[in-house]
């Protein structure tokens, strides 16, 4: 036992030692916050050019809303520094005798040109009650979608109240007849034991979602940290010798025993400094109502069963190659199966308790990312399903542990191509 911790230890040191870890544990963080405050900025500065625009207008009633609108989109995106979006400008045009083709074409000649940014033409019988009819905007850069989305709310706000208009409906008693009701959220109510009951707690996005979807993410990042590290360890040791010097001194076994305990603390340390950032926030912010300790002792269960897993499988896999060349070749489809895991959980958020989620907290492999979602959610998993999800994990934990170790002690000493899957399956036989 004293040698398999002192690997781990090692492992851990080699790790957590090196500036490139911590200048990755403190750097994240500012990362995503540069990151989000960069977009957030971007986002107000990136479009704040004039926009303007040519309009056909055939009814002879739409062009004054359009305007109108224009103005008031314009106001609302600010002038000068504190501009935050662009600005909109609507040109009558009268096309007069001329034929529709010719006008066309002329304006987007216009276009061409830079006169315009885009033309917008709205057929004559748009108001009228089930009259057919589309209105057609041209540009030539269609990608732009600012514009065209702006006209649509706004003509289709128009064009209804034109409508009701003409057959003598207030549009003002429609609009207040037909106000969008909000639904919002809330637990169930509870009865105290003395027969009152309590409020019902409101829930937002941030408990709904937000929760489950950082401790998703976290899962995610410390296992493929783990897995990066592990691969170019082994191939760097097998490599350089180091691992023959290392099996003349502990068994293959305890070799991959201490290197996967190494990689769990240093995932716990991960963890640890992402939760306590994250408890942190959300305190500051005022929602202690987030915080959920059995939530994490739950999401440190499976961050073990995770690491073990996948670090064993990457481990032997690892091992049995000689150079990165063939490692990539061969731990592609066990990569593909832990982003797959990982991708299928956004599956568990839309449905927790559907027949597909619930059969995914089975399979061991998406069992730490589909589970721990579902007793993120609200409801909970049934204490059953969760049990057996665990059990079923870590008796599949220590099969894959014990299958590694079988691999790992013929792959670290095996040179040239890599074995077949036919051929690591003879290795664990043995």
């Amino acid at each position: 036992m004293s040698r398999i911790l002192a690997i781990a230890e090692t492992e851990i040191l080699a790790l957590v030692r090196t500036k490139f870890f911590v200048i990755g544990i403190i750097s994240m963080p500012i990362l995503g916050a540069v990151v989000f405050t960069f977009l957030r900025f971007a986002d107000r500065q990136l479009d704040r050019d004039d926009r303007p625009f040519a309009v056909i207008d055939r009814t002879g009633v739409l062009y004054d809303a359009i305007a109108s609108e224009a103005q008031a989109f314009n106001a609302e995106s600010g002038f000068g520094d504190a501009q935050t979006g662009p600005h909109f400008y609507p040109v009558r045009i009268d096309p007069g005798t001329r034929s529709d083709d010719d006008v066309r074409a002329d304006l987007s000649t216009r276009i061409r040109r830079r006169e315009f940014f885009a033309f917008l033409e709205i057929p004559a019988r748009i108001i009228d009650a089930n009259a057919p009819g589309t209105v057609r905007y041209y540009s030539e850069s269609t990608s732009y979608v600012r514009l065209p989305n702006w006209l649509r709310t706004t003509l289709s706000r128009e064009v209804e109240r034109k409508r009701f208009e003409r057959v003598g409906i207030d549009p003002e008693l429609v609009s207040s007849l037909t106000a969008r009701t909000d639904v919002a959220t809330f637990g169930l109510v509870e009865r105290k034991a003395d027969g009152t009951t309590a409020t019902a707690v409101r829930v937002d996005e941030a408990q709904r979602f937000g929760v489950p979807m950082f401790f998703l993410v976290l899962m995610f990042m410390a296992v493929m940290s783990s897995a990066q590290h592990l691969i170019h360890t082994i191939i760097e040791e097998k490599m350089s010798k180091i691992s023959e010097v290392l099996l003349g001194s502990v068994s293959a076994f305890q070799l991959l025993l201490g290197k996967l305990l190494g990689i769990v603390a240093v995932s716990f340390l991960l963890a640890f400094v992402y939760l306590a950032i994250g408890m942190y926030a959300v305190l500051n912010l005022g929602r202690p109502d987030l915080v959920s300790a059995p939530l994490v002792g739950w999401f440190l269960v499976f961050l073990v069963c995770a690491n073990l897993l996948y670090g064993s499988l990457f481990q032997a896999l690892s091992s049995a190659c000689s150079d990165l060349k063939d490692a990539q070749s061969l731990l592609q489809p066990a990569m593909m199966v832990l982003i797959a895991a990982y991708l299928s959980s956004f599956l568990v958020v839309r449905a927790p308790d559907a027949p597909l989620a619930v059969a995914l907290s089975f399979v061991p492999l998406f069992a730490p990312f589909a589970m721990l979602l579902r007793l993120a959610l609200s409801p909970p998993p049934p204490v059953w399903q969760v049990l057996l999800s665990v059990g079923l994990l870590v008796a599949t934990t220590l099969a894959v542990v014990w299958a590694a170790a079988r691999i790992f002690r013929v792959g670290l000493l095996m040179q040239g191509k890599p074995p077949s899957l036919r051929e690591l399956v003879r290795w664990i036989r043995k």
